[in-house]
């Protein structure tokens, strides 16, 4: 009886070391996640993704001449190249170009964000530096000068993006969305989606063995049965051996 039970003692106690070492590996990272920077780091792979079912946030793209801006989920991009992940929704953008120099002008939610050609952001302007609304469109008036929409009225800006008065002139052309070209939207769609699970997420999910389905739980719980089942066995033998 005890050969028998000692042969099973040895299977369980294989099988249990599996996820023994599998839920220290986690939970040692999960406990140092800060250390590791988790929550700032994401999955990059394709078949994970899918498999969390994760789908791109939808895009909203406008045309400056050869360039564009784009917005998916809360990262804005010229060209494609990412350039900020903390906005949620970009109403417009425009190109402003003087002789000394040309910075493109994106109209966000509460501010508006200004960026070389190259997609370093130079400044943002809120309405505690002088915006006299939050911006739900933008434009170029005939002068040259930004034109702010707001909620109540049209600013136009009087060369510095801190001062502004109400528009006086005709009103402009408001800018609208562009097509998003198949190659930008691949572009953009493959950095959206693998900004949306962090490996903070998938760690977590994967200790607790949700990451597994619906099932992934109880193989977890069965896991901590085998290691109930092993120290009973354990404490069984020790006992008979004495």
């Amino acid at each position: 009886m005890a050969a028998k039970l000692h042969k099973w003692h040895r299977r369980i106690g294989l099988l249990a070391a599996s996820f023994i070492v599998f839920l220290v590996i986690t939970g040692i990272a999960l406990q140092h996640s800060d250390d590791f920077n988790l929550n700032a780091q994401y999955l990059t792979n394709s078949w994970l993704l899918k498999y969390y079912g994760i789908k791109p946030n939808p895009i909203t793209t406008y045309q400056l001449g050869n360039q564009t801006i784009s917005h998916a989920g809360e990262s804005v991009y010229l060209s494609g190249k990412p350039i900020t992940d903390e906005v949620s929704a970009i109403h417009g953008a425009i190109k402003h170009t003087s002789d000394s120099n040309s910075e493109i002008i994106i109209a966000t939610s509460n501010s508006l964000i200004v960026i070389d050609d190259k997609g370093d952001i130079i400044d943002e302007v809120t309405t505690q530096d002088g915006l006299q609304e939050a911006p739900i469109g933008i434009a170029l008036s005939k002068n040259n000068t930004t034109v702010v929409r707001g909620i109540n009225t049209y600013w136009e800006n009087l060369g510095d993006l801190t001062s502004w008065q109400k528009l006086q002139g005709p009103h402009p052309h408001w800018v609208a969305p562009a097509i998003t070209l198949p190659a930008l939207r691949q572009t953009i769609e493959s950095h959206d989606m693998s900004k949306q699970i962090n490996l903070e997420r998938f760690l977590l999910d994967a200790h607790s063995g949700r990451v597994f389905g619906k099932y992934g739980i109880y193989v977890i719980d069965l896991a901590g049965i085998l290691l109930l089942i092993l120290s009973i066995t354990g404490i069984w033998l020790w006992v008979v051996r004495r």
